[in-house]
């Protein structure tokens, strides 16, 4: 039996119908009725299904016309399992598998290509969603191998449309641009299994290779793709591959500006206009964070990097000093000259440096708060005042004055401020908690500052009132935020005893609250004796918590300078609080 238009044209027409459902009905659905268009496009694809399998039943299975008909069912078999997956009911991998089987024989011809590498990535989506990743890998990889042998032998696959019509009526290059699409899926789906497989290497190579694909292909929509690229400049700065991920960066708030005049400014509709200006606004906020993550990466890693031990090693050698990455995989076509520029892919050496990666960050979380207002989001509100604290932090490690490095840190402690008077601690606790702690750490540091300041001053003069005041005054400030730390936990301040319930990670910032506690009332200066007493006795109280905490062999080894300090600080906190008992009796 010849094929001919006549008999798939009552095939083709419920199939296009279906897709009408599919893809424009659909989006009309009332919400009672999510699935209606697709359960109705199911109805269709069956009948089509019927009429198939009637047609393929006289047709030798051998000849050309039965391979074009068994790829048109398979196509069919996978539209239905599509929407069987999607409507979230049972047997969708059996029609998959169904569809696959079908076309076992044709694998290598040219019209099955398309919809075979179609199937198998469907059936490696779903075993990733069943978390069976190595399973989904398997069908992933059989779908690459197809598109690559296809490549090297020059086949040319067809599109659902070539296989209704005649030879004649092929669209060139239609089933080559289908199959290029569908490969590009394929590598996106084989990126976050990779990353499911804890392979994240892997993962950001084929996460780059897919944005490419999509940028050559000009497949993408903009915003997601802004968003997968700066995703994956979060993978990359960490590892200090810094021209990478500022290229990643760059290309996201690239793909943003064209959202904005490719997009947006062609929307006449107010209302639609309105919304697609919201999503431009959210996520230039997002970018901007991410920014502004890659500026305080290189701060802090370029402080760790100049605090390094310069000490050789036991065999007499030195480490090389930390560099960045150089190595860089670009998008072709994007011209990103003028968004890199704006910041460095280089660590800090002097306060210059870090000065220029500090305020490019701060100017992103601006324009981030412009977004997340406290009014409106006050947990990112808080999270963006933190970063912007941490900048503050960061830079004072390299101003080398001392007037300036408190006013740095004073800056930083009054964002820190903010989030525990706008938030309440009931309902964030844990930004709470992270900004206690770090208040307490900031006025520590600017303590340190201060007391720097007065050895120098006594060994010239007597110090100021005002000075000693200073001093007093982070003293109490530091250990009023501690306290609030500690006390968020349901610790006794009375015995400072941790309850069961605290977790190995939350115990070492609680001990180092006592550590610096203890440090702090010992530090606080006055000439009453009684109360210079009463802050050696609270002083000893919490370094004796503090070594009896580190008792515990997971804490040990984490304090070992701390305990060495503190083990003879305890043994000599008695004899003064004797002699200060003593002197306060004469007295």
């Amino acid at each position: 039996m010849k094929i001919s238009k006549e008999n798939l044209s009552d095939i083709r027409e419920e199939y296009e119908k279906a897709h009408r459902y599919i893809d424009e009905e659909s989006k009309n659905d009332p919400p009672t009725e999510p699935f209606r268009s697709h359960y109705i496009a199911r109805d269709i694809l069956n009948s089509a299904l019927r009429k198939v399998k009637t047609l393929s039943e006289a047709l030798d299975p051998e000849s050309e016309v039965a391979t074009t008909v068994r790829v048109i069912h398979a196509n069919i078999l996978k539209d239905i399992a599509k929407i069987t997956i999607f409507v979230e009911e049972p047997r969708g991998d059996v029609l998959l598998k169904e569809a696959l089987e079908l076309i076992e024989q044709d694998q290598e011809k040219e019209p099955a290509i398309n919809v075979r590498i179609e199937i198998l990535n469907q059936l490696g989506i779903m075993a990733c969603n069943q978390s069976n990743f190595v399973e989904s890998k398997q069908y992933l990889d059989r779908a690459k191998d197809v598109y690559f042998e296809t490549k090297e032998l020059d086949r040319e696959p067809l599109t659902m449309a070539d296989l209704f019509g005649t030879k004649e009526e092929v669209e060139k290059g239609k089933g080559l641009k289908l199959l290029e699409s569908n490969h590009t899926l394929t590598l996106y789906y084989l990126a976050q299994v990779f990353g499911f497989l804890d392979n994240l290497a892997d993962s950001a190579q084929y996460c780059h290779m897919t944005l490419q694909r999509q940028l050559e292909y000009n497949e993408f929509e903009h915003v997601d793709w802004a968003l997968n690229a700066v995703t994956l400049s979060q993978f990359y700065f960490p590892k200090n591959h810094l021209t990478q991920a500022r290229h990643l960066l760059a290309a996201s708030t690239f793909m943003l500006n064209r959202y904005e005049t490719e997009v947006v400014e062609k929307v006449e509709n107010p209302t639609e206009r309105a919304e697609k200006e919201e999503i431009l606004r959210y996520r230039m906020a997002d970018v901007g964070r991410c920014w502004a993550k890659y500026g305080l990466h290189i701060l802090c890693t370029s402080k760790e990097r100049l605090s390094a031990d310069d000490e050789p090693n036991e065999n007499g050698t030195r480490e090389a000093p930390l560099t960045p990455v150089k190595k860089v995989n670009r998008f072709a076509g994007l011209d990103l000259a003028a968004y890199e520029g704006q910041v460095t892919d280089e660590f800090c050496l002097t306060f210059d440096d870090a000065k220029l990666v500090m305020l490019n960050s701060l100017s992103w979380l601006n324009k981030a708060k412009e977004y997340y207002t406290k009014e409106t989001e006050a947990s990112q509100y808080a999270k963006i005042l933190q970063d912007v604290a941490s900048l503050y932090k960061h830079l004072a490690f390299f101003e080398e004055d001392d007037g300036n490095q408190c006013k740095l840190y004073k800056r930083g402690a009054d964002q820190l401020e903010e989030i525990v008077e706008i938030l309440n601690a009931t309902y964030y606790q844990t930004i709470c908690r992270e900004a206690w702690y770090e208040l307490g750490l900031t006025y520590s540091n600017m303590l340190n500052v201060k007391l720097g300041q007065l050895d120098e001053m006594q060994a010239k003069d007597r110090p100021t009132p005002h000075a000693l005041n200073k001093i007093n005054h982070l003293c109490e400030k530091s250990i009023r935020n501690f306290k609030k730390f500690i006390e968020s936990y349901k610790i006794d301040l009375e015995t400072l005893e941790l309850p069961d319930t605290i977790s190995e990670d939350e115990m070492q910032p609680i001990l180092y609250a006592y550590f610096h506690i203890g440090r702090l009332y010992y530090r606080t200066i006055t000439p009453d004796k009684r109360l210079k007493l009463k802050n050696t006795e609270n002083s000893l109280f919490y370094y004796n918590r503090f070594v009896a905490c580190c008792q515990d062999e997971r804490m040990r080894p984490l304090f070992v300078q701390e305990l060495g300090v503190c083990r003879e600080i305890i043994t000599l906190l008695p004899l003064k609080i004797e002699k200060l008992k003593s002197e306060i009796t004469v007295g």
